[in-house]
C-alpha cells in the first residue's frame, strides 16, 4: 500500500510491481498507476475523473452516485450554492466537458455553510494553543459550489458507499489511506500488507505530503496534520483482520521519536501483534527472499 508521505520519494515504485498488488491514494495517479486508486475528497475525485484516468484504471470513490442528465437543472439551482443567489458566479460550477454523456456525478459545498464552518474553526483556533496557518483555511474553506463529472457509459469507478460493496453498506467515513487499507484486505484477501510512505508524522510542524503545493493539496506552509484518527483507524483494521501480517516500512531503523518522528514506533500500535517494522532495505530483502 502506497501512502504519500515524503519518505517514499526514495523508492522506485515500479520496482514493487513484481511482488504483489499495489493500492494507493489521491494524487498518486499523477506519477504512477497502482492496481487500485482510492480517493474520498470531493475535489480530488472529480479531478481524477476529469483526467480520464478512471476510464482504464480501477478507482474507488466515496459517494459516487450517477444521476441522469435530466436531473442536472434541478440539482444545480443557484440557491443550492448560496442563500444569496446574486453571489453565485459561473466559476462555482466546475465540470468536465459533457459531450454526448448522459449521466453525471455531483458533489458540492454550500457557500454559507462553508463560511459557518470556517468561523467555528477560527474561533476554536484562537482559543487553543496553536494558530493554524493561512494555507489550512485556503485548503479547507475556499471553492464553494459544485464539482461535476459527466461520466462515460463504462468506466472503472466503484462507489465505496454502494450497497453490499463493504459489509454494512458504508465505508465508515474512513480517510483515504485507511479506506485503501480496508478495501485492499476485502478485495485481495492478502497474507501480508506493506505500508510504504506512511510517515504519519512530520519532521517539523509543517505538512508532510509529497504533493504539497500542488492542485487540491495544502501549501508547504500549512500545519502538519495530526495523525490521531489515521492511527486509530489503521489499528482498528489491523485488529479486525488479525490474520493479515502488516509491515510498516520506514526509510531508516527505528529511533527516538523526539529526534526522529518518522522512523519510530507508533505507541498506539504496541498491542497489535500482527504488525512489524521494516526499513526499505529490509523490505526488499524480505520480498526478494520470498
Amino acid at each position: 500500500m502506497i501512502c504519500n508521505g515524503e519518505s517514499r520519494q526514495r523508492i522506485n515504485l515500479e520496482d514493487l510491481r513484481q511482488y504483489g498488488k499495489i493500492y494507493g491514494c489521491n494524487a498518486l495517479y499523477r506519477d504512477f498507476t497502482p492496481d487500485a486508486l482510492i480517493a474520498v475528497d470531493d475535489r480530488m475525485v472529480h479531478r481524477i475523473y476529469w483526467s480520464g484516468y478512471p476510464l482504464q484504471n480501477q478507482c474507488y470513490f466515496r459517494d459516487w452516485v450517477r444521476l441522469p442528465a435530466e436531473a442536472y437543472d434541478m440539482v444545480t439551482l443557484p440557491e443550492m450554492i448560496s442563500d444569496d443567489i446574486t453571489e453565485v458566479t459561473p466559476d462555482m460550477i466546475r465540470s468536465n466537458e459533457r459531450g454526448d454523456r448522459k449521466e453525471f456525478v455531483i458533489h458540492g459545498t454550500h457557500k454559507d455553510r462553508m463560511k459557518e464552518a470556517e468561523d467555528m474553526v477560527r474561533d476554536r483556533d484562537l482559543a487553543g494553543p496553536n494558530v493554524l496557518a493561512p494555507e489550512v483555511f485556503e485548503q479547507m474553506f475556499t471553492q464553494p459550489g459544485f464539482y461535476i463529472s459527466w461520466v462515460a457509459e463504462e468506466d472503472m469507478v466503484q462507489s465505496t458507499t454502494a450497497p453490499d460493496f463493504i459489509p454494512g453498506g458504508t465505508d465508515f467515513g474512513l480517510s483515504g489511506g485507511t479506506l485503501a487499507h480496508l478495501i485492499a484486505i476485502l478485495k485481495e484477501e492478502p497474507d501480508e500488507i506493506y505500508f510504504i510512505g506512511m510517515d504519519l508524522y512530520s519532521v517539523s510542524d509543517r505538512v508532510n505530503n509529497i504533493y504539497k503545493d500542488t492542485e487540491s493539496y495544502m501549501g508547504s506552509g500549512g500545519n502538519a496534520v495530526p495523525p490521531d484518527e489515521w492511527i486509530l483507524q489503521h489499528k482498528t483494521i489491523m485488529h479486525k483482520f488479525d490474520k493479515v501480517k502488516h509491515y510498516k516500512v520506514n526509510e531508516k531503523s527505528l529511533g527516538d521519536p523526539l529526534e526522529d518522528p518518522i522512523n519510530r514506533v507508533i505507541e498506539e500500535w504496541n498491542d497489535t501483534p500482527n504488525l512489524e517494522y521494516l526499513t526499505h532495505a529490509e523490505m526488499f530483502g524480505k520480498l526478494v527472499a520470498s
